[in-house]
């Protein structure tokens, strides 16, 4: 079993959300957090500050992370707001550069589920605006139905990672043909542990089990480089110790490129 990660950027610069309402639901979100147990008084105080930080994302101290790990992580950039998710598309083309530059894949963070012409034209503006066609997606908190997939392999996508289960918390599968596209299922994100630490060990480590008693050839993550902080400790705390646990147990790192190469070959192996 093979593992891949990727994180979903829903945030880019504080001057993205003056005009939705993204932080006045933070600040009672994470109070509420705080006066329940799930968070300490130091990461209240830093989710609650962190709304006044010129830059929302953490993408350069992740890749810092992940490349010292040696982790050929992805990460996917929204072309079109909804869902808390608000920063234009004018401002993407430089952080993708840079992601790219550092040696790193970088997709769309899809919105438009179900509406085909929509879908094309957010494949559209990231070939636009980025320079290069995108060759994976995922979907913003992974909604899609029973069209989704077959919209985004017409679309001329090479791989969509968006199947999860919400109720269950994870998507244990191998992955799929639709058409000419690849779909891996989401095994596990970080949204979905429970708040604290010591849970969030035993439930990735029920995940990995199970995955392992499937035969799993590739374990998917998803972990939103917002939270590689301070105000976010228990989660990026989280993050390193799987990284490092996972890197301990000799697990091999490959990106969804590469294991579609891999898929593809065995595909033309008859295997």
């Amino acid at each position: 079993m093979k593992i891949i990660v990727s994180h979903d950027v829903d945030h880019l610069y504080r001057s993205d959300h003056y005009k939705d309402l993204i932080y006045p639901k933070l600040w009672v979100r994470e109070t509420i957090s705080f006066i329940k147990g799930d968070i300490d008084g130091a990461q209240w105080r830093g989710r609650l500050g962190g709304t006044f930080r010129r830059e929302r994302n953490y993408i350069k101290d992740l890749i810092r992370f992940d490349s010292q790990m040696g982790i050929p992580s992805t990460f996917y950039f929204g072309m079109a707001n909804e869902l808390g998710m608000s920063y234009t598309r004018d401002k993407v083309p430089p952080v993708v550069k840079y992601v790219t530059d550092k040696g790193f894949e970088a997709g769309v963070h899809g919105i438009s589920f179900n509406d085909r012409k929509k879908m094309d034209e957010e494949a559209a503006a990231f070939t636009e605006y980025c320079g290069f066609r995108p060759s994976g997606i995922r979907m913003h908190y992974v909604r899609y139905d029973a069209t989704t997939f077959e919209k985004l392999e017409q679309c001329g996508y090479v791989y969509d990672t968006t199947e999860f289960d919400k109720k269950t918390g994870c998507c244990i599968k191998n992955p799929y043909r639709v058409g000419k596209m690849w779909e891996f299922p989401l095994c596990l994100m970080d949204g979905y542990l429970p708040k604290k630490p010591e849970g969030k060990k035993k439930r990735t480590l029920e995940l990995l089990k199970k995955a392992k008693e499937k035969d799993l050839r590739y374990f998917t993550v998803l972990f939103h480089d917002y939270q590689f902080c301070d105000a976010f400790a228990y989660e990026r705390d989280w993050y390193t110790w799987l990284m490092s646990f996972l890197k301990e147990q000799g697990y091999e790192f490959i990106s969804y490129l590469d294991a579609v190469a891999e898929l593809e070959a065995m595909d033309r192996n008859g295997k």
